[in-house]
């Protein structure tokens, strides 16, 4: 069984004190509950969810790779030009993808309505302060999606929320992609199944797994983190137009499907 990805030369594979009573500081609390969604907070938690995934992951494949902090160039118009995923696992089922995030003893939960979008919430337990963050599974959704238009179409990429540490309460329904460390080994289990069924996505030999860490390698280039954390940095803060040169990369950079012969 042959696909599109063995039509092109392999390369080397990527290796992977006070007085008294004062009164609570209700500044120093939000400032608290900033800091377990803090971008030390998660490179902590992609360190740990690596683990976590390598644990789970291993036993079910011959062979997985883990690239950390994959960043790809996103379309034109896009508010950001780049797209940065925490970890992307690249296995004989395919690409996994995850957003991991560094809360822990944490509450969080949803306020949906019907005329608007869902608006996620965190607070520290033992506290009554919650801020508004960023929707996780909408966002690694949205990059998931531009980046499944730049890879062959019959390659399976999927997308996941992970929360690595313990002490999180996931509070009311949540999208089934966001996902802990228990959830882990079964996913793996489902993703090894769906890949031995006719109606599924082809499983990837070797020649395929090489194919597709170049593909994810070619369109990082020399994009780094640091790029796409300046480019978030000037959005938010100046509203600073998009850099041509990680748009004009943004294209298909595959040869063509992984049309099956």
């Amino acid at each position: 069984m042959t696909t599109a990805l063995h039509k092109v030369p392999v390369r080397p594979v990527l290796t992977l004190p006070g007085q008294g009573h004062p009164k609570p500081d209700t500044g120093a609390l939000a400032r608290r509950v900033c800091a377990i969604d803090s971008e030390q907070a998660n490179t902590t938690a992609t360190a740990l969810g690596i683990q976590q995934l390598a644990a789970a992951f291993q036993p079910a494949f011959g062979r997985m790779h883990v690239l950390k902090d994959l960043v790809i160039p996103m379309y034109d118009g896009s508010a950001v030009p780049t797209a940065r995923f925490d970890v992307a696992l690249v296995c004989e089922a395919g690409v996994y993808l995850f957003e991991v995030k560094g809360w822990r003893n944490a509450v969080v939960y949803r306020k949906t309505s019907a005329h608007t979008v869902p608006r996620w919430f965190l607070r520290q337990r033992g506290n009554s302060l919650a801020r508004e963050v960023k929707d996780p599974a909408w966002q690694c959704g949205r990059k998931t999606t531009h980046l499944r238009s730049l890879l062959p179409s019959d390659l399976r990429v999927q997308y996941f929320v992970l929360l690595p540490f313990e002490g999180v309460e996931l509070e009311g329904v949540m999208p089934t992609v966001v996902i802990t460390p228990q959830d882990l080994p079964y996913i793996a289990r489902v993703a090894r199944n769906n890949g031995r069924t006719e109606q599924g996505y082809p499983m990837l030999d070797d020649a395929a797994i090489d194919r597709t860490l170049q593909l994810l390698s070619g369109l990082q280039g020399e994009l780094t983190v640091d790029d796409h954390l300046r480019n978030s940095r000037d959005r938010s803060e100046r509203g600073a137009p998009m850099p041509a040169r990680a748009h004009a990369q943004a294209r298909p950079t595959h040869p063509g499907l992984l049309k099956l012969q």
